[in-house]
């Protein structure tokens, strides 16, 4: 049997979760505001050359170039587009270093790219093609989906954590 009281403790653990996200920058925050904040221009700038800066590291494949547009947090991390987990600065280089060495070349198109204000900093969700040349000399096409959280550290935009994959082919499970 529900009771007033029974009511009134739902009511308030509803209003206290409510406010726990609104304070969490939860989806409850976007609801509490109504309309969600934006990003300034300079801030959208800044972000695609960021992206820019990435895409042009793995053009020249330099793994120190990569790097330089981390966090030099030790929380940082990189989730490969074949799932592997890179914790840490050195994980990161490793992990470019292997991927470099295997190409001839490489070229990045972004196709599809959105930011999104949170907390510090910038979440990016967007979509590259690679194009690539083997070292054995096939060429190979790549699309890869990513999504990060990046923040500004000594006036300086840089990736805190990236998370890319390798979208199913069309027709195939998980």
């Amino acid at each position: 049997m529900i009771t007033r009281a029974t009511t009134r403790i739902n009511c308030t653990v509803a209003r206290s979760l409510a406010c726990a996200l609104t304070m969490l920058g939860g989806p409850a925050a976007h609801l509490a505001a109504q309309t969600p904040p934006s990003l300034d221009s300079a801030t959208i700038r800044e972000n695609r050359e960021l992206d820019r800066q990435l895409l042009e590291a793995h053009e020249r494949k330099d793994p120190d170039m990569v790097l330089s547009l981390f966090s030099r947090s030790p929380d940082v991390f990189f989730i490969a587009p074949n799932g592997t987990v890179n914790k840490g600065r050195d994980a990161i280089r490793e992990s470019f270093v292997r991927f470099f060495v295997r190409l001839r070349s490489i070229h990045g198109e972004i196709r599809d790219l959105s930011y999104s204000p949170a907390a510090d900093g910038v979440i990016a969700v967007g979509t590259v093609v690679f194009h690539r040349q083997l070292a054995d000399g096939t060429l190979d096409d790549r699309t890869v989906v990513w999504t990060d959280f990046r923040r500004k550290e000594q006036g300086k935009w840089v990736y805190v954590f990236r998370h890319a994959h390798w979208p199913l082919a069309s027709g195939t499970s998980p």
